[in-house]
């Protein structure tokens, strides 16, 4: 009896977190200047990191560049891995791979044709699509603005969007929005269009 009532509770308490899980899809990155631009992203198809995108002292120099607007970011980021190609400091590559939480950047090479084919990152367990974009379906469950914390850790990108998802979430527990699966950042002000996938 006591086996069973525990089973009871189990189903009861369980289940509903299950059908709050969270759909993901493949994404499609986009193109910077040219080159697919991965970032809170990684390629589908088989790369090889070939080299580094900028140096370390200009990667702080941009990171901490609160006036700049990201889009001009990252076209700064592939001039820069051209310069250093024409310097000979790094061959051939196709693409950029972003990390924003270890700050690399990075210049790839695919083993195969060039793809924008891509399986986007998570961020407090949530689908983040940033440069990018779902392949499936999906509805729009609402559209947010951008809200971070002033004191996020350092004030860099990656802080920012830590906050702004832990912020969402609150949301979302408090009832304020609708369980959502991912979310879509638009690189233009940092507004969250939170989707829920068909």
């Amino acid at each position: 009896m006591k086996h069973l009532f525990f089973t009871l509770l189990v189903i009861l308490f369980v289940s509903p977190v299950y059908s709050q899980t969270r759909k993901s899809s493949p994404a499609t990155v986009d193109t910077v200047s040219g080159f697919p631009f991965f970032i809170f992203s990684e390629p589908s198809s088989e790369y090889e990191v070939v080299g580094k995108a900028m140096s370390f002292g200009n990667i702080i120099n941009m990171s901490v560049d609160e006036k700049t607007e990201l889009k001009q970011k990252a076209k700064t980021v592939v001039s820069k891995a051209l310069e250093r190609k024409e310097a000979g400091k790094t061959p051939e590559f196709d693409a950029i791979l972003i990390n924003l939480d270890s700050d690399k950047m990075q210049v790839i090479k695919f083993k195969n044709a060039v793809s924008t084919d891509a399986t986007v990152s998570n961020c407090k367990d949530v689908p983040v699509y940033f440069f990018s974009k779902p392949v499936n379906d999906y509805e729009t469950v609402a559209t947010l603005p951008a809200d971070y914390s002033n004191r996020a850790k350092r004030g860099l990108l990656f802080d920012k969007i830590r906050s702004m998802m832990k912020r969402t979430l609150e949301k979302e527990e408090n009832g304020e929005i609708e369980h959502f699966d991912a979310v879509i950042i638009n690189p233009d002000d940092l507004s969250e269009t939170l989707i829920r996938f068909k």
